[in-house]
């Protein structure tokens, strides 16, 4: 009974509000026509349009322009309808940006164009459908608001291929495209593109900052600053952009929607907008490409490995070749048929007791001709009482490498091949948590489909398998196999040199494990610069340097050990520099503020005193030293034997090297205050690589100064190690992406590919840097081959 009452009383409820409501105004639009009229809340109007499509694939959505006086407080509502699909807004539009909302009032939209539900295929017969769309407007403004309307057709829908189209949009405005993949057979019989993948490229000349979006052929099309970014692929662009994209993830098309950002903090991180709000029209310049075949692939890839397969024979045969029939072996049996009896020097020690109690060595060498090749046992036990007295090094005569090479073969050895464990400890416990990164950031790109995660040259860059960038991974396969040659070459060359009674008097000090240990570096940087280039971001850059500040320390130290053996920095402590400055080029990628290059700066030049006062005093210096008492001694001793000796160094080669290496290292200081530069790793990698370039040229020039000389062979490996290393600069510095900046401004040096279709410009830089990097490392292997059979005794100290 109760359930009949209320039923009674619902319906005569209902049938009193459709009495008192006002009948929608029935109007029928044609398109074209500009329709324009008042409304409020006892008001409403139908506006019906109505089109015959007899091609489905030429067919255009209609697109509804509409404009009004309408407050936010009481908007316009507009519903469009079609048969199965609906959509609907408000005027005026409120569009949130990232630094505050704007409000337009005026709109574009398009009606959703479902060409899968919409439209039935019978072979290449389309059927004639007729389309209805309905337009509800209504207002609960009790004021009169006036509106216009106009229904027009959208002049281009389905993007060709090839063809360059150019439209504009606005925030309120935006507009989006359909392509289909090609079924031409002429087409693709051609065979000399990949029409199953195609590029988008997008080029604008303004800075407005746009998203576009790659979506699925059906309805809803999200085309609102709100919901661009919730199907499909999607990125931020302001004046180029590109994606590529393939069939199977589209297979029956896709739309490529454009919106513009109300603001360009997306763009450029960053409230400035350079457009008045009012005037945000952005112009687009859109085309569609074919991509690569993947015999391009195979060809490229097979060119490649073909070439550095061609490297190992042309150059490592002959090489190989050349150091077994023209080099004399590094043992004891082919020293005399080598060189004449060499001299060896004798130093007795003489020790007097000063005023305070301290003691002063007055060294006297003299040089002595022996009969045999060995030296005699009393040198080395006056040897000895050298080296327990350190203050020795601080006297005005040259040193020679025997003074500087007493410890026993093995122990430097063992020493040697610490650099080798440390490298092979770093890489492993560095490279891992990398790899897993990198192939989370690939994982997570290719499930939410963000573009701007991974700062790609989205021009050059083709995908294989689960792989976004295949060919920036794969171009650095030259580190790893020119690394390869490097070991094989450094074990070889191992094997040949087994006499300990040899090179404990003969020769440079080779130091095996350094060179294992920078053969290893260079493989470790084709690695890790692959692992970046998975998904390279300014989170990871520092992925793709670390293993370069490695190569840099070890040439330099390895130029160091050459003369000073027994005192050269172990391990341990290089590699504990090395983690200091990867702390720092993190610190200068997540904070390069002014007070963090202050800091750096600071940090700096006080290590550069530091190093310059051991490299002087051929590490006798200590900080326990430092005191005015031995400073005050210094001075008046060095006054008395001469007032000009106070202001002349003692080691005056040393000197230069270090008045140089402070000089650049102080105007690199000054430049890094001055400029505040963004990319500090780089920076900081600069540094490395002119003090190790400086002490290079140093070190040969020094050879040639004290009577030795540079064979042929090196100086042919310096000289491609240079012509490579100035190539790959010219490369390097024409980039094509910047991590540095956003991904929107990072797409601005995206460029198309230089090489086979399938290299860039920075794909040209590995090569010739790794080539670069394995010369350098044969100059250093070789630089003192003139020396081999050279006595410790008649080898300067520079």
């Amino acid at each position: 009974m109760y359930k009949v009452i209320f039923l009674l009383l619902s319906l005569c409820l209902a049938v009193s509000e459709s009495v008192q409501h006002n009948p929608a105004e029935y109007v029928i639009l044609k398109y074209n026509e500009t329709y324009t009229n008042t409304i409020n809340n006892n008001k409403e109007y139908l506006l019906e349009v109505t089109e015959t499509i007899n091609d489905t694939v030429n067919a255009n959505p209609p697109r509804i322009w509409i404009q009004s006086n309408a407050t936010v407080s009481f908007p316009l509502m507009i519903v469009a309808r079609q048969t199965k699909e609906m959509i609907s807004w408000q005027l005026p539009l409120e569009i949130e940006g990232d630094v505050g909302e704007f409000v337009y009032n005026y709109t574009t939209k398009t009606m959703c164009h479902d060409i899968l539900k919409h439209y039935r295929m019978n072979g290449r017969h389309q059927k004639m459908i007729q389309e209805n769309s309905f337009i509800s407007i209504a207002t609960s403004s009790n004021k009169t608001i006036n509106f216009t309307i106009e229904v027009r057709k959208q002049n281009t829908f389905t993007i060709e291929l090839s063809k360059e189209h150019k439209f504009n949009i606005t925030p309120s405005q935006p507009s989006y495209f359909f392509y289909n993949f090609t079924t031409d057979d002429s087409l693709i019989k051609k065979g000399d593109s990949n029409y199953e993948t195609v590029i988008l490229e997008v080029n604008s000349d303004d800075d407005i900052c746009m998203v576009v979006s790659i979506q699925n052929i059906s309805c809803p099309v999200f085309d609102t600053n709100q919901d661009v970014t919730f199907r499909g692929f999607y990125e931020t662009v302001n004046k180029k952009g590109g994606i590529t994209i393939p069939k199977y993830k589209f297979p029956q098309g896709f739309y490529i929607v454009f919106v513009a950002k109300p603001d360009d903090y997306a763009c450029e991180k960053s409230g400035f907008s350079n457009v008045n709000n009012s005037e945000r029209v952005k112009q687009i310049s859109l085309v569609i490409k074919p991509s690569i075949t993947y015999s391009d692939y195979v060809m490229a890839v097979l060119i490649t490995l073909g070439c550095i397969g061609g490297f190992y024979i042309i150059f490592g045969l002959p090489y190989f070749f050349y150091t077994v029939k023209a080099t004399t072996p590094r043992a004891m049996e082919y020293v005399d048929n080598f060189s004449t009896t060499p001299n060896a020097r004798i130093v007795r020690l003489k020790v007097t007791r000063t005023f305070d109690g301290t003691e002063m060595a007055n060294v006297q060498r003299t040089i002595s001709t022996m009969s045999g090749p060995s030296v005699d046992i009393t040198d080395y036990d006056t040897l000895n009482e050298v080296d327990i007295d350190k203050n020795l090094r601080l006297g005005r005569g040259q040193p020679f490498l025997i003074d500087l090479a007493r410890k026993p073969p093995k122990e430097l050895t063992k020493k040697s091949y610490l650099y080798l464990y440390n490298v092979l400890t770093v890489a492993i416990f560095y490279a891992l948590p990398v790899l897993q990164l990198v192939v989370t950031y690939q994982m997570v790109l290719n499930e939410t489909g963000q573009q701007d995660l991974c700062y790609y040259n989205f021009l050059c860059a083709h995908p294989l398998g689960f792989l976004s960038d295949f060919n920036h991974v794969f171009s650095n396969i030259g580190y790893i196999l020119l690394g390869v040659l490097f070991l094989i070459i450094t074990y070889l060359r191992e094997q040949s040199h087994k006499d300990a009674d040899f090179d404990k008097e003969f020769g440079i000090p080779q130091h095996y494990g350094m060179f294992y240990a920078m053969g290893v570096a260079l493989i470790m940087e084709g690695i890790l610069s692959g692992s970046y280039h998975v998904c390279p971001n300014s989170l990871n850059f520092q992925f793709d340097s670390s293993f370069m500040y490695v190569m840099a320390v070890l040439c330099m130290v390895k130029l160091y050990q050459n003369r000073h053996p027994d005192i050269n920095a172990n391990a341990y402590t290089t590699f504990g520099v090395l983690a200091l400055a990867v702390v720092l080029a993190m610190i200068g990628i997540l904070e390069p503020n002014q007070y963090f290059w202050i800091t750096f700066v600071i940090i700096h030049i006080l290590m550069c005193f530091y190093l310059s006062v051991k490299v002087y005093y051929m590490g006798c210096w200590r900080l326990r030293d430092l005191s005015l008492q031995k400073f005050k001694q210094v001075w008046i001793y060095d006054f008395w034997s001469g007032p000009a000796n106070v202001v002349r160094p003692c080691h005056k080669a040393r000197f230069v090297l270090l008045f140089l290496g402070n000089l650049c290292n102080w105007g690199l200081d000054a430049f890094a205050l001055y400029r505040l530069p963004k990319n500090f790793p780089v920076f900081l990698l600069t540094i490395f690589m002119t003090n190790t370039m400086l002490y290079f040229v140093f070190y040969i020039v020094m050879k040639y100064i004290n009577k030795e000389k540079v064979r042929l062979l090196t100086w042919a490996f310096l000289i491609v190690s240079g012509v490579c290393a100035i190539s790959a600069m010219y490369f390097f510095l024409h980039k094509a992406i910047s991590w540095k900046r956003t991904a929107a401004q990072s797409r601005q040096f995206n460029v198309e590919c230089k090489l086979f279709r399938f290299y860039d410009y920075h794909d040209i830089w590995h090569f010739l840097s790794a080539i670069g990097m394995f010369f350098t490392f044969m100059v250093l292997l070789t630089l003192d081959d003139d020396l081999s059979h050279t006595h410790h005794s008649q080898i300067p100290v520079f």
